[in-house]
Formats: C-alpha cells, sequence, structure tokens
C-alpha cells in the first residue's frame, strides 16, 4: 500500500474531508464505547449476553453520540484550519493536518471490540472467539499502516525507522549513565548501547521464563497434578536407561530393553542422562523442559536480530514467551515435541550464523528427540531448496531426515512391535489398511478426501490458535507456509482430540518452525525501504503485539489464573495444601516398606512419584506379576479399581496403609 501523496488542505475535495471526518467521528464514539465499558465493569455479560445494568445501555449511546460529535468536532476544526492556512513551501513536505490526524487516528476505531475481547468470561465458545480475533487482528493492521505512514510524512529519515523510540531512550539512558561516578558508571555505559540492551531484556525474559515454569511445574507435581502419561512414563525410561536397560518402561510396556521402541524412539535419552543422573527424578526433566524452551526464546532473538532491528527481535522474542501453545507443552508433563523445539531452534540460529558444527549435533539431537521430528527436518531441508538458501546443505538435510524417518519408522520401529497410533488417523487409512504406509498412499493419492478431512470447526480453531498469537504472518508467503506443514500433518490431519487441541504438547512440532517463519515475513514486508515498507513492518509488528496479547488473554499460563486449560483439565496455581504434603509424606513412608529390587504396581496420579525406579508398573493395565500395589483409594480411575480389587481376591493383603493409600503386597511376600 503506498501512501497518499500530500495535499493543502484546500486542495481536497469534499469527498476527502468527509472520509478522514468520518474516521474521527468513528475513532471518537468508539473509544467512548470502550471507556464506558470498562467504567461500568460490566462488559462480560454485555459481550457474551447483550445484558446490561437498568439505565447502562442509555449511558452508552449518550456517549457514543458525545464521542462521535467530538471526533467530527476536531474535523471539521482541522479542515477549517488547513483551509486557511498557506500552502506549505515546495521545498518541505507536509501532510494535510485533517488526512494526517485522521489516518494517526484510524486504529482507534476498533477500541469498542478491545474490552470484549479482553474478557475471558465473555466467550463460551472457542471457535466463534478464534474467527472474531482472527478478523480484528487483520483489519487491526490494516488500520496501523494508516496509521504509520502518517508518523513519517514531513519528518527526516531517522523518523521512518521502528527502532527511533529505542534510539532514543538508549541516549537518554547514556546521558544518566555517564553521570554516575566511578567503576558503576563505566559499567552501566557498558550496557546502555543498544544491542547489549535488547539483548539483555531478552536474557532476563528467558531467565524469568524458565524461573515461572519451573516453579509452576514443579508445583503442579507437588500438588500430585502429573501423570502416568506421559511423565511417569517417561521418568521410568530415564531410569531404566540410566541402569542400563535402554528403551525399556515397563510402566508403559512390561517387556524387555528396546520393547519402548514400538511406541517412540526417543534415543536422545542417552546424551541427556548426565544432566539426568544429577538428581533421577521426575522434578529433574519438568526443570529440563523448561531450560530448553526458555532459552529457545534466545536463540530466536539471534536469529531474527541478523534480518530485524532489534528492537522488533525483542518483541519477537516476548511474543514466543508469550505464546499459548508453548504454555500447553510446557505445563503437560513431559514430552519430546517441545523440547526438540528447543533442540531445534538452536539448530536453525546456528545455521543462519554459519556455525556449521553446532548446527549438526543440535539437529542430530532434535531429530533422536522422536522418530517424527524428523518429518519437520525434510521440510526444513525441502525450504532451503525450494528457496535456493543454500541448496547443497538443504539437499543433506532433506536426505538424512527422509532416510532416518524411514528406516526407524518402516524397518526398525516394526521390528520390535506394532505401532500403536494408526487409530488417530482412521479417516485417512484406505480399507484393510492398518498402518503408516496407508495414510501416506491416501495422501498422495486423493488430495481432494484428504483436504475435506480439516474441514472441521474444532480444527479451525486450533489452527487459528496456532496462528494468530503470530498475526497469520507464518502463512503470508508461499513458501513460509511450508513451516506448519510438520505440525498440520500430526495435528490437523489426525481424527484424534487431543492432538487438535493446545492443553497437550503436539503443538510443539509447529513452535521452531513458525517463529523463524514470523520473522521472514517480517523482513519481508519492510522490503523496499521507504515509507511503505516501514510502515507495513510496523503495521505487522502492531498486529503480532495485538495477537499474542488477546490469545494468551483468553489461552496462556502468564501471568498466574484461575483458569488455565491443560491436557485434563485446569491447571491450578495455587501452591500445595498441607494434604499434599502430607499426602507425599505418606507415599514416601510406604515406599520405604517396598525393597528397591520388587515390581511395584502403582496408580495414575502417584507413579510420576516413585517412577524412578526399574520396576514401577501402572497397575490400571492389571496386577498379574506385581509384588507390591500402591492403591490411591480416594480417587481411583475405575479400571484402577478394578485390578485392585482382583488382586484382593487374589490374596493380595494388605502391607500398609496411610490416609488415602493402600500398600498391598501378594501372597507369599
Amino acid at each position: 500500500m503506498k501512501p497518499r501523496p500530500a495535499a493543502p488542505e484546500s486542495a481536497l475535495g469534499l469527498g476527502s474531508v468527509a472520509r478522514d471526518g468520518g474516521i474521527l467521528a468513528l475513532a471518537g464514539g468508539s473509544i467512548g464505547l470502550a471507556i464506558v465499558q470498562v467504567a461500568g465493569q460490566w462488559t462480560e455479560g454485555f459481550a457474551r449476553a447483550n445484558t446490561l445494568p437498568r439505565g447502562a445501555r442509555g449511558v452508552m449511546l449518550a456517549v457514543l453520540a458525545a464521542g462521535v460529535c467530538a471526533g467530527a468536532a476536531a474535523a471539521m476544526v482541522l479542515a477549517m484550519v488547513g483551509a486557511s492556512s498557506p500552502a506549505p513551501p515546495t521545498t518541505k513536505l507536509r501532510a494535510p493536518s485533517l488526512s494526517r490526524v485522521a489516518r494517526l487516528a484510524a486504529p482507534f476505531m476498533l477500541s469498542a471490540f478491545v474490552p470484549g475481547l479482553l474478557t475471558p468470561g465473555a466467550w463460551t465458545d472457542p471457535v466463534k472467539l478464534a474467527v472474531f480475533m482472527a478478523g480484528f487482528v487483520l483489519l487491526f493492521e490494516r488500520l496501523c499502516r494508516l496509521h504509520f505512514e502518517a508518523y513519517g510524512e514531513g519528518a527526516g529519515p531517522e523518523a521512518l525507522h521502528w527502532a527511533s523510540p529505542a534510539i532514543r531512550a538508549q541516549r537518554w539512558m547514556a546521558q544518566r549513565a555517564r553521570r554516575v561516578p566511578g567503576r558503576l558508571g563505566e559499567r552501566l555505559a557498558a550496557i546502555v548501547p543498544l544491542p547489549r540492551l535488547a539483548t539483555l531484556v531478552v536474557l532476563l525474559a528467558a531467565a524469568g521464563y524458565i524461573a515461572y515454569t519451573s516453579f509452576f511445574a514443579l508445583n503442579n507435581h507437588a500438588r500430585f497434578e502429573t501423570y502416568t502419561w506421559d511423565l511417569g512414563q517417561l521418568d521410568n525410561q530415564f531410569y531404566n536407561f540410566l541402569h542400563g536397560h535402554p528403551f525399556r518402561c515397563p510402566a508403559l510396556i512390561r517387556e524387555g530393553n528396546w520393547s519402548e521402541l514400538r511406541n517412540h524412539a526417543e534415543a536422545v535419552m542417552f546424551f541427556l542422562l548426565p544432566i539426568y543422573a544429577l538428581h533421577p527424578a521426575a522434578t529433574t526433566l519438568l526443570v529440563l523442559q523448561s531450560v530448553l524452551l526458555g532459552l529457545g526464546g534466545v536463540w530466536l532473538y539471534r536469529f531474527a536480530a541478523r534480518r530485524l532491528t532489534r528492537p522488533t527481535a525483542v518483541v519477537l522474542a516476548l511474543c514466543y514467551y508469550l505464546y499459548p501453545p508453548l504454555h500447553g507443552a510446557q505445563f503437560f508433563d513431559i514430552h519430546f515435541q517441545p523440547i526438540a523445539a528447543g533442540f531445534l531452534l538452536m539448530a536453525i540460529d546456528a545455521f543462519d550464523g554459519r556455525h556449521m558444527k553446532a548446527f549438526v549435533v543440535c539437529l542430530g539431537l532434535a531429530i533422536l528427540c522422536r522418530e517424527d521430528i524428523s518429518v519437520g527436518t525434510a521440510v526444513f531441508g525441502l525450504f532451503l531448496v525450494v528457496t535456493r538458501h543454500r541448496p547443497r546443505v538443504g539437499l543433506i538435510v532433506f536426505a538424512v531426515s527422509v532416510t532416518y524417518f524411514v528406516l526407524m519408522r518402516f524397518v526398525i520401529m516394526p521390528a520390535i512391535g506394532q505401532w500403536g497410533f494408526a487409530e488417530h488417523y482412521d479417516q485417512l487409512l484406505p480399507q484393510g489398511e492398518r498402518s503408516f504406509a496407508g495414510i501416506v498412499k491416501t495422501i498422495l493419492t486423493n488430495p481432494t478426501f484428504t483436504f475435506t478431512t480439516l474441514l472441521t470447526e474444532e480444527k479451525l480453531r486450533y489452527a487459528l490458535q496456532i496462528l494468530l498469537p503470530l498475526a497469520l504472518l507464518p502463512i503470508r508467503r508461499i513458501h513460509l507456509a511450508l513451516s506448519i506443514l510438520p505440525g498440520a500433518y500430526f495435528t490437523l490431519l489426525t481424527d484424534y482430540g487431543p492432538t487438535h487441541d493446545i492443553g497437550y504438547q503436539y503443538s510443539g512440532y509447529f513452535i521452531p518452525y513458525v517463529f523463524p517463519a514470523a520473522a521472514l515475513a517480517l523482513e519481508q514486508l519492510g522490503k523496499g525501504g521507504g515509507l511503505a515498507g516501514v510502515a507495513r513492518r510496523r503495521a505487522a509488528v502492531a498486529a503480532l503485539v495485538a495477537g499474542t496479547i488477546m490469545t494468551t488473554t483468553h489461552w496462556g499460563a502468564i501471568p498466574p489464573r484461575t483458569k488455565f486449560h491443560v491436557a485434563y483439565g485446569n491447571m491450578s496455581f495455587e501452591p500445595p495444601t498441607q494434604a499434599h504434603r502430607d499426602k507425599q509424606r505418606d507415599l514416601d513412608e510406604l515406599m520405604r516398606l517396598v525393597p528397591k529390587d520388587a515390581i511395584l504396581g502403582v496408580t495414575d496420579r502417584e507413579l510420576p512419584h516413585v517412577s524412578n525406579r526399574i520396576e514401577t508398573w501402572n497397575m490400571s493395565t492389571g496386577y498379574k506379576g506385581i509384588d507390591y500395589i500402591l492403591y490411591n483409594s480416594d480417587n481411583p480411575i475405575s479400571t484402577e479399581k478394578d485390578q485392585y480389587e482382583a488382586a484382593l481376591r487374589d490374596g493380595y493383603s494388605i502391607a500398609a496403609q496411610r490416609p488415602g493409600l493402600i500398600l498391598i503386597k501378594r501372597p507369599g511376600l
């Protein structure tokens, strides 16, 4: 969009005056409606069901009329001033007063929608909310272009830079730092330069994210809100790996070494064992996931700062930390999709910085997180080939990724046992086939049918939840849309509810690709220079911020709130109660009665607290062969209750018990 050329106010037609005056009138009325909604404190019922206290609607109409009149009056004054003022000299371009003010005010026309969009209780239908947000973000960006174009008119080149406010702030801080005497002043002056300030902000944000998420993840674990699937399962697998039993996880599959490969190939465990060995427990894994995802924002910032201004790169990194799908993956136990996302962001930064040894190591660690991560890295290699950006490396990455995936998924894993996730793709399985190969056949041979499986409300809502915080930037260019391909395959193509829910780990497939794609989109929007390019990029960043704020208000976990959806329910940010602490003490006492080499069966919520032993079994799948059963008598799931009662009928006896916990042992012990 090219800016309109400036002209004397007298040269403008009546239509231009009416248009600009209408913008100011609408902005005034919209601001008035926003103020009265906030002041009235009844936005929730008003936005949801059009309910208002008695007399409030009349007040709203009066405020609306007053705002419209104020905007119209301001337009009339500006028009008269512009018409009576002499034309500017030809050597200095100056925007007409009314036109410039109208464009500056354009985004405020949406003010009336903001209170409702920022009130979580006003929405009961997440699909409608997501669609409404999408329309708001796109329109807001369009209006922001008008707004930012008006900034540059009649000003020098410095005003065209997004960083100009940051540059002015940096200069002010430098002046103050120089006034501080001694070494402290020297150290402050060394920090003040803009690149260092920007880096410091991101590092502090990363440290804050790691501390925040680690604290509440451990808090959630202490409240017994973690589960066999998947924290207990993965902790048990780590512990077996640490003690010489690779890919063994009796909490999931009661077989010997390598049996876990029929489920997933999470070979990166071998390289993470030194960290786990420092404190072999589920809590270590929760903190490790927080650290890797927290550092992901730093690698994203480094990548973005090479092609965008430092302040814009900082904004993108801060939006990463506020990204609701990241929070869902973060707080649902531990999974290797988000862990791989941390390694992949590191790999992309290393690749972009031409640190090829670090790139190879990080890419390898990411691929080893799970067999399906190599699908995403194959698409990354394809992206490098399609865009002709280092295509030789792209071909190598593509070939290695595809080879690894084919060997692991079609040769090694089937040799261990049958794949257990084919039912997630029921819609895409050809008649008579139950294999991964059958799904690929449907996608390749019947793209029309494959596309129709995407057309559901919940998949639309999920796609918007992934893309809205980024103002849909990753799909602004066809080649950048490749960034959503891996995640779309593992989520949108399935017929499995959790893969369409940002409260689960599956958004980890998107995270390492959509944020770098957003940085590339912002770079391309600013190309061409001049006022139009800067305005486009500024507007996109404003839309990015707006999308992030709105989505994290409804679906994010920062700051703490009473309702944050994750996996099986709402996560609590409340500290553990005395009852939780007593339960942990009782659990520890009962565990001291169980020999270390005994086979222990445990109920779902308790298993992650005792999974750091060789033989920890999930009792809901059967009690046969278990030496001791630790049973939660307060709120067991139905299958656990059935197995517990069957064990008692089979001669198991009570060894000890505490409030809500019963330890039973098999006959003869």
